[in-house]
């Protein structure tokens, strides 16, 4: 399996509404590869923002947002055409099977992280999931 260059920087989307949770995912992100450039946000609305005003390689969001989960940030990305080989990484404290399931099957996840997770955990499903979708 390719694995992504850690010297090419890589800008990525962290949304969470916990800001503890953003911190650690930033932590842990920049602690296996330094050379990411993670952006963060709080609501679907920021996230949509951001990712309206430029590229992101990957975005991982959680499941529960206050007012629209990460399911409708991912609807919103999957209908342009420019988010279609940018990877999308739920992750959730929720470990029932069947939506797990619906997470991949109905919404089009490309990986699914349970909390609480590993930072390599995280970085391998990211890299994998980039990978998946740039094969080039």
């Amino acid at each position: 399996m390719k694995k992504v260059n850690y010297t090419k920087n890589r800008r990525v989307l962290i949304v969470d509404d916990v800001a503890v949770h953003l911190v650690m995912m930033r932590s842990f992100l920049n602690k296996v590869n330094p050379f990411m450039t993670i952006e963060q946000a709080s609501t679907v609305a920021e996230a949509i923002a951001l990712l309206s005003d430029g590229h992101f390689d990957a975005v991982i969001s959680d499941w529960n947002l206050p007012g629209h989960g990460g399911d409708a940030l991912l609807k919103w990305m999957r209908t342009r055409a420019n988010f279609n080989r940018v990877p999308f990484i739920m992750v959730s404290s929720n470990t029932d099977n069947e939506d797990i399931i619906h997470a991949f099957m109905a919404l089009g996840v490309d990986a699914y992280v349970t909390k609480p997770f590993k930072a390599q955990d995280l970085y391998d499903k990211l890299v994998t999931a980039y990978d998946k979708r740039n094969p080039d």
